[in-house]
């Protein structure tokens, strides 16, 4: 019964409610129309710059993040996300996980927002790629300064990790702004959540 209990208590429930949810979406894009259908995506929610700037569609930037340009950039998405994800939820949990995914995919679409506004450029994005090189960046940061994160995890796994998620990032057609962005954005939320407010729980304790 203490192993059922442990195995449930492990099992990256965030991860994969992610990936289905993506997934999800994926496939009522493409029931609607096309998902590599510029205008059939702007409809859904990608974001696109003037109507940000123009229209205050600030929504546009979280709805961005669960759509997908074809299959092969979700399936792209989705193993990086499988990956990473599977291992950083063991070790910091299900909301943390969870937090460091939305708010490095809101950040990382309003960092490119402005960047492309900034160079006056209208461009349609959309996609994963923001929220998960935000769990990248706190795969990093895990690695590197907070370990007891991931105590189990040694670091050629940590370092594997982040090769494929390198390798996902150059070969995938998205602008390193975004890839970038949610680096950053990612790094600075794990430092809050995993040093300046970590709680009391560890990797082998209870997490949230």
């Amino acid at each position: 019964m203490r192993r059922l209990l442990q195995r449930i208590k492990y099992t990256p429930y965030v991860t994969i409610g992610l990936m289905v949810i993506n997934f999800v979406v994926f496939l009522l894009t493409e029931i609607g129309g096309s998902s590599e259908s510029t205008w059939h995506m702007y409809r859904w929610g990608a974001m696109l710059t003037s109507s940000i700037s123009e229209d205050g569609e600030y929504w546009r930037m979280f709805t961005a993040m669960f759509l997908h340009f074809g299959f092969e950039h979700l399936a792209s998405n989705l193993l990086v996300l499988f990956a990473l994800g599977t291992v950083l939820e063991k070790g910091i949990g299900h909301l943390r996980l969870a937090l460091i995914y939305l708010v490095s995919g809101v950040g990382a679409n309003a960092i490119t927002f402005l960047w492309h506004y900034r160079m006056d450029e209208e461009v349609l994005s959309a996609g994963a790629s923001g929220a998960i090189f935000g769990l990248m960046g706190a795969m990093i940061f895990a690695g590197l300064f907070a370990r007891e994160w991931i105590g189990a995890l040694s670091l050629g796994q940590v370092i594997l990790m982040l090769i494929l998620s390198l390798y996902h990032g150059v070969n995938e057609a998205v602008s390193d702004i975004a890839h970038l962005s949610g680096l950053f954005v990612g790094f600075l939320t794990a430092i809050l959540l995993l040093k300046v407010f970590p709680g009391q729980y560890l990797y082998d304790r209870r997490r949230w």
